[in-house]
């Protein structure tokens, strides 16, 4: 497993951004705990750094983070760390709604009393976060969870929230024993999203539906097909298809519908003998004039132009 290297977290051209102290959270504490709600125009973040470490659980909803000038939409089931003196701020949109858990804590108060135990390389490895964050151009930091993981993973939180407000006798051992709980549930899921010691991130366990989905537009582009048509019929909400579909295929619901139409419509135009206004209508553009647009914004030329240089 790589090591992970935090010297260039603390940058000089990083000094003049807010440093964020555990104390100012903690009350002397070496961790804080605490679950919110942020929905638009409640909160307030400007980008700042933590001296401390982050785990960030998505109970409900969405939010959109800036996490070392790299943009990270975050959704229910997600895990999100933010590593020590990484920048970073909360992107406030107009449908920013999220329940999100916080769980924050310096690296000293895992290490404390384990540091000695044998066959813990891996393990404090991932206490620094090797595993999402490679190198200081390689940020991975979400982890999305589902099902069973999910449950785990919110019934360890709930309890550490619990011990944290009641502050029982040995609550900051029991708080400790429920961190690393987590952080060994965390490492096993990302080495399950691993191949041949690679990082996949969390949208390949979707591939095949987006895959299907490419194949469904193929054979019903000539439907008055839409994004939130085609979403509903794969079970995902428009949002987070449309996030997969740019994320595997690189280009949008749209971009690939209109490639697809063009591609087609090209077909049309080499083996038959139609009107370009009959052709847009057949691949499935409800407006020529629209269909002439994307037809020139791909290949260059107007569909006329097309038939003429192909000698058609």
């Amino acid at each position: 497993m790589i090591k992970m290297n935090l010297a260039y977290l603390d940058k000089k051209e990083y000094r003049d951004i807010p440093l964020l102290k555990i104390v100012d959270n903690s009350g002397g504490l070496p961790f804080f705990i605490h679950r919110h709600t942020m929905t638009a125009g409640n909160f307030t973040s400007v980008l700042h750094r933590h001296e401390y470490m982050q785990i960030n659980y998505v109970y409900q909803g969405k939010a959109e983070y800036l996490l070392n000038n790299k943009h990270f939409k975050i959704i229910k089931g997600d895990i999100f760390v933010i590593p020590s003196y990484m920048p970073h701020s909360i992107i406030e949109t107009n449908d920013t709604c999220a329940e999100i858990f916080e769980f924050e804590f310096m690296p000293g108060f895992i290490k404390q009393d384990i540091k000695n135990i044998k066959n813990t390389g891996i393990f404090m490895d991932f206490t620094y976060m090797e595993p999402f964050s490679f190198s200081e151009n390689q940020v991975k930091p979400c982890l999305n969870l589902a099902g069973r993981k999910q449950v785990e993973v919110e019934d360890i939180l709930n309890e550490a929230l619990r011990e944290y407000n009641r502050r029982k006798s040995r609550y900051i051992l029991m708080i400790r024993s429920l961190l690393l709980k987590l952080l060994v549930l965390i490492e096993r899921e990302f080495t399950a999203n691993q191949g041949d010691g690679k990082f996949y991130p969390v949208y390949v366990r979707h591939q095949d539906s987006i895959s299907n989905a490419m194949k469904y537009i193929d054979s019903h582009y000539t439907e008055d097909l839409s994004i939130e048509k085609v979403a509903r019929e794969f079970a995902l909400s428009q949002s987070y298809f449309s996030y997969l579909f740019k994320n595997i295929t690189s280009r949008t619901f749209t971009e690939y519908l209109n490639n697809c139409r063009i591609s087609k419509a090209l077909e049309l135009l080499k083996k038959t003998d139609k009107k370009v206004i009959d052709i847009s209508l057949d691949v499935g553009f409800n407006n020529v004039y629209h269909f002439n647009r994307m037809f020139k914004q791909q290949m260059g030329i107007s569909p006329l132009e097309y038939k003429k240089q192909e000698g058609l």
